[in-house]
């Protein structure tokens, strides 16, 4: 027969549990690498038992001689009865989740019952609650280097005693708890199991030990400096160590809690608090990280009491770390609220009177609820300005704050900008402009512009180009959230009503070709090539796109040609804008401007006059020839560059030379007239007469229906145009023409501007003083938050505005880098934030107290909470350092890293990094009064306490019982 499996009792595992109503009991283990075939929960009135089987390698080596056949069991006895036919299990892949069915409608405070054994003092034993091996760390949580854990012995060799395991402390300070004894297995001789040392069990109820076993606190011994104790990472608790480091390195709050100042301030009756178990915890917590006792502490305690009160941190789950903070900070003032009976009060609206009186009454009322040492720590003042936008109704309030939440400027690109002066003789130059990735305008590319020209942003014109033309003219208000760093904007400056002192016409210009840049190989007719060089096939003079031997190859093609011949010239270069007084505004002028801003972006050649082309009076007697009766021109050579045929409907078309050029060739070669050869004014390079450069294209208007008209050579008669139309630049490139000219794009010319480059370094790149404008900016209430306007007794979406009245003593500044905008999409700003180690001054955004105030609100950083990852999985560390007492700027204890555990130095330069989330400052020259320090040793009587109410020497008893407890269980992990 096979040898039965064997099977090993486990005294705990790592699971939480939590009460679901006061039917359910709801325990989740965590455990990887389950086999679900034999993977079972037995259920019993008072207890139930997990039993499974785990492949998880990590698991097994914590457990020596264990393989994937080893039978695990757990076994908890419970608080109160269950009904075992209605409770209910389920496996997932890292976790069992088991669902209990309360016998009695009731809460137990509690999974396990409180077992009676062997006491020490007469204390009662309670199994752990939450467990936690470091097998199962979940994801954002960082591995601890803790003590190996213990081997067995060498054969000859006694095995060590097992060390003893130290009860723990829990929520409750009244009961009192020691540990349970660990189980054998079973089926197979083994050595006792012994509770490994990487394993982190739940604080347990403790009642002091009698006054001849308490440990003296200097008696304590030391194994580091002070300050530089560490976190345990009881899985993804890394955002609560980060919070909790930064605030032991307040020094009004560490020397608060440090000298005992707070036990004559707890509120036990406040229903809002925790009854002072939070602010107990917190010192006792505080107290260990300055003692140098330990190298790593375990904050189960605290965890476990925030959970009590706030059910989003029961778990493993990561949080957020100014979450945390937040509430910590709230609980820890209500545990310590001065104020017994908080009377009701009303919110303060100004009606027209002054802000200095309006913002009194409000922080006085706001004491009047709320007086404790962390209001007078941490709490600040908002002024909130909300005006109306239909009748202009201003509602000014005032507000307390804890933290100031500032955004961050959205997220960057870097967009390439070629500007066009308005004279054409300029270069063009290359600006590289930071503009949001989302939400941005025209207007914000437009303003970088002007403030670099110095110019105003009305006088400027953007446009998107692609193509070689225009693809759209963008208005100050079009967005650019769709146009990316690699398309093609072109900004043109133009000339100013003001400035002319008359209207301005404002020309956009597109060049193209007369003979587009297709090279015709054969007859489209016959496909024979030509004959030889000289015999170059005919192009067809509408479409200009396919090539002839002659007149019949023409005809007989032109039933299959004549449905897609039409007009369609080619592109070249690139286009431009130009603006013109009303009164200059004549051909000559705008030949010579369209000259000047073409030669940025097309390559003109002029070829030497060859025999054998046409004149352009040959050229007009081709284009003169009768029509035959079937479209076609008469004669052999009618072909040759110049006739072009085509019909609509099947009837007889006229000629067309140049496309947009209308009637006869005539009109067409008027062009090729001189004209007057004034030069544009500050353009010094006519290197042409007017006369050459007028015959190397002609110009068409386009009007507002696409139509090609025209525009007629009238020297220096002025032009009458409309504003903002296009012109079409074409280019005389016909070879059988007596003078054309060889034109080809080229790479645009343009100077680089030298401030681009700073601009480029500055993109993801803000300051902390950008983050306070941001905050300090008035922005319109979304439909959902929209304000009940008094006077229109209707929602509006105002105007709202926050600005600072009053400044606290610790400033804390949360860069709010998460941005849930859905519940499914959700995204965090990596972008660096500058901010100062020292001399942060407030004076231009604090508005309020500036009378009162003898020195300005000039803040030093002492902490840093940094965030590593993404939305999921990421990772919390802590900066901070020690300010000193009197000087701020100065540091009892230097920077230091906290990461989990792990405590080292870091230089200040360190400090400053793009992964800062919450940042915390503190004012010089403002001391916060605080209650007595108490010098008197722990567990010492004094005439204070003898007289002292019954809630305090209940506090202080508690506290050193806390710290006795604590130091006796931390021994394994300091």
């Amino acid at each position: 027969e096979n040898a039965p499996e064997p099977m090993v009792n486990l005294p705990h595992v790592k699971k939480d549990s939590y009460e679901k109503g006061t039917d359910l009991m709801v325990v989740n283990v965590y455990m990887k690498g389950l086999c679900r075939n034999k993977a079972r929960v037995l259920f019993r009135e008072q207890d139930f038992t997990l039993i499974f089987q785990t492949s998880d390698s990590n698991f097994l080596r914590l457990h020596p001689d264990c393989s994937p056949n080893t039978v695990f069991k757990w076994q908890v006895k419970l608080r109160n009865l269950i009904q075992p036919d209605h409770c209910t299990y389920d496996f997932t892949p890292s976790r069992v989740d088991i669902t209990l069915k309360k016998r009695h409608s009731q809460r137990w405070e509690g999974l396990e019952a409180p077992v009676k054994q062997g006491a020490v003092g007469g204390a009662k034993v309670a199994v752990p609650s939450i467990p936690g091996c470091m097998e199962n760390s979940q994801p954002g949580s960082s591995q601890h280097s803790l003590p190996a854990k213990e081997e067995p012995p060498r054969a000859g060799e006694e095995k060590p005693k097992s060390p003893k395991v130290s009860p723990r402390v829990e929520d409750s300070v009244s009961a009192a708890v020691v540990p349970r004894s660990v189980p054998e297995h079973v089926g197979i001789t083994k050595p006792e199991l012994t509770p490994k040392p990487t394993c982190m069990v739940q604080p347990m109820t403790y009642s002091p030990p009698a006054s001849n076993e308490h440990h003296e606190e200097e008696e304590e011994k030391k194994v580091c400096l002070p300050g530089f104790t560490g976190l345990v990472n009881l899985g993804n608790t890394c955002f609560m160590n980060s919070v909790i480091q930064s605030l032991s390195n307040t020094r009004e709050l560490r020397d608060y809690f440090h000298d005992r100042a707070f036990e004559g301030e707890i509120n036990c009756s406040n229903p809002l608090g925790t009854g002072g178990r939070l602010a107990i915890g917190f010192a006792v917590l505080l107290r260990a990280l300055w003692k140098g006792t330990h190298h790593a502490f375990q904050p189960s305690k605290l965890k476990a009491i925030v959970a009590s009160k706030a059910s989003q941190f029961t778990g493993y789950a990561q949080h957020d770390a100014q979450e945390f903070m937040a509430f910590l900070l709230d609980g820890l003032h209500e545990d310590l609220n001065r104020i017994q009976n908080k009377p009701y009060t009303e919110t303060v609206d100004s009606d027209g009177r002054l802000d200095d009186v309006v913002a009194e009454e409000a922080w006085q009322r706001h004491k009047m609820r709320n007086d404790s040492f962390i209001v007078d720590l941490f709490q600040g003042q908002f002024k909130s300005k909300l005006v109306c936008p239909s009748c202009s109704k201003v509602s000014i309030t005032f507000d307390p704050f804890l933290y100031l939440p500032v955004p961050l400027p959205q997220k960057q690109k870097i967009l390439s900008v070629f500007y066009f002066a308005k004279e054409p003789h300029k270069k063009p130059v290359k600006f590289l402009v930071s503009v949001s990735k989302e939400n941005s305008s025209t207007a914000e590319v437009l303003e970088s512009i002007a403030r670099s020209l110095r110019t105003k942003p009305e006088n400027l014109r953007l446009a998107e180009v692609g193509k070689n033309r225009f693809q759209r003219i963008l208005l100050p208000s079009h967005s650019l959230d769709t146009v990316s760093s690699t398309d093609m904007l072109f900004c043109f400056e133009v000339l100013s009503k003001d400035l002319a002192k008359e209207r301005v016409v404002v020309l956009q210009v597109e060049q193209k070709l007369q003979v587009p840049n297709i090279p015709i190989s054969k007859c489209a007719s016959c496909l024979k090539p030509p004959v030889s060089e000289e015999d170059k096939l005919k192009r067809c003079t509408r479409c200009y796109r396919v090539g002839y031997c002659n007149q019949a190859c023409q005809r007989t093609h032109w039933p299959s040609h004549k449905g897609l011949c039409r007009p369609n010239t080619e592109h070249v270069g690139l286009p431009f804008m130009l603006s013109v007084p009303e009164s200059r505004l004549s051909y000559t002028r705008l030949t010579q401007l369209l000259e000047g801003y073409s030669r940025f972006s097309v390559n003109v050649f002029q070829p030497p006059f060859q025999s054998g082309r046409m004149s352009p009076e040959a050229l007009q007697s081709r284009l003169e020839l009768p029509l035959m009766a079937d479209g076609s021109c008469s004669g052999d050579e009618a072909v040759g560059g110049s006739t072009a045929s085509g019909s609509v409907d099947g009837q007889p078309e006229s000629p067309t030379p140049l496309p947009g050029c209308q009637a006869t060739a005539s009109n067409c070669l008027s062009s090729l007239r001189t004209g007057d050869s004034a030069a544009v004014p500050g353009y010094q390079q006519p290197s042409e007469s007017a006369s050459v450069r007028g015959s190397q294209f002609c110009i068409t208007l386009l009007d507002s229906s696409n139509k090609e008209q025209r525009l007629e050579d009238k020297e220096d008669a002025l032009l009458e145009l409309p504003d903002n139309v296009t012109l079409e630049l074409v280019w005389k490139n016909n070879e059988r023409l007596k003078e054309y000219v060889l034109v080809s794009s080229k790479e645009l010319e343009y100077e680089e501007d030298p401030g681009s480059v700073s601009e480029t370094a500055r993109a993801g790149h803000f300051t902390l003083e950008q983050c306070l404008n941001l905050f300090t900016k008035p922005e319109v209430l979304a439909p959902e938050e929209a304000w009940y306007c008094p006077k229109c007794q209707q929602h509006r979406e105002a105007s709202k505005q926050l600005l600072l009245w009053r400044l606290p003593n610790i400033l804390i500044i949360q860069l709010k880098r998460f941005s849930f905008r859905s519940f499914i999409w959700r995204d965090k700003i990596n972008d660096m934030v500058d901010f100062p180690i020292r001399n942060l001054d407030l004076s231009d955004f604090c508005i309020g107290q500036k009378e009162d105030m003898q020195q300005p609100p000039v803040y030093d950083l002492y902490a840093v909470i940094n965030h590593y990852g993404g939305m999921i999985g990421g990772h919390y560390t802590a900066y901070a350092r020690l300010p000193s007492d009197k000087n701020s700027q100065r540091s009892d204890v230097g920077w230091r890293l906290f990461d989990d555990s792990t405590v080292t130095m870091v230089d200040e330069s360190q400090v400053v990094t793009r992964y800062a989330y919450v940042l915390f400052f503190r004012r010089r020259n403002s001391p916060v009064e605080r209650p007595p320090r108490i010098h008197r040793p722990l567990g010492a009587e004094s005439s204070s306490a003898a007289g002292a109410s019954a809630s305090q020497v209940r506090t202080a008893a508690a506290l050193e019982a806390n710290e006795r407890m604590i130091s006796q269980e931390q021994l394994r992990i300091g």
